[in-house]
């Protein structure tokens, strides 16, 4: 679930320097929302301070929900364009992402484990899990991306641009395992797109700026 009262997004500073608001609105647990505006509308910006990555100038907002009692944090980011490095499959991509996460390189968990494969499974990249990730398609390292951010369990997933420079397929593709993550886990879905025809399809609600 992602609410949100009044806020107004931007760049802290001597007096602050609103980008976007002040903005209100509620999406549910399982929603896939769309996120769209021009360039310099304050789509990124939004979502970072969604993620707790800038405090919000003003207003409040919530990234709660019912559906995972068992979350670990509010709410995550996918940035755009993560470079693929050769050298990693798929499963160690996912997994030093994982490591990353909790400030160590130690050895994860039986539990942590089960995470990783359950995120591989959800996002249907099983056959892949020892592909190395320099060899397969954009599209399909975009879910890898998104099974990385799985595996934080976070009430809201956000992506930043998850469809550029992809093809029509891997863009479609995405954008399906997008609503179909939102529906089947209880996951609030928010990305942002140029793509308003595409990304119409296959999203619950939008969110215009």
């Amino acid at each position: 679930m992602i609410k949100a009262i009044d806020i107004v997004v931007g760049y802290q500073g001597t007096t602050g320097t609103p980008v976007a608001g002040p903005l209100s609105f509620s999406f549910a647990d399982g929603e896939c929302v769309m996120l769209r505006g021009r360039n310099g509308s304050g789509k990124t910006t939004l979502m970072k301070t969604l993620a707790g990555l800038l405090p919000p100038l003003s207003g409040s907002f919530e990234t709660g929900g019912e559906a995972l009692r068992q979350a670990q944090v509010g709410a995550i980011l996918v940035p755009t364009r993560i470079p693929k490095v050769k050298g990693f499959t798929v499963r160690e991509f996912i997994r030093t992402g994982m490591l990353a996460s909790l400030g160590s390189f130690r050895k994860l968990d039986q539990e942590a484990e089960r995470s990783l494969e359950d995120a591989l499974q959800m996002m249907e990249l099983d056959s892949l899990a020892g592909k190395d990730i320099s060899r397969i398609s954009d599209g399909e390292f975009q879910k890898a991306c998104i099974a990385a951010a799985l595996t934080r369990k976070a009430n809201v997933l956000m992506l930043d641009e998850p469809t550029a420079f992809l093809d029509v397929e891997n863009r479609i593709m995405v954008l399906q395992t997008l609503q179909r993550l939102a529906h089947e886990t209880g996951t609030t879905v928010m990305f942002s797109t140029h793509d308003i025809h595409d990304g119409a399809l296959y999203s619950d609600a939008t969110l215009a700026l």
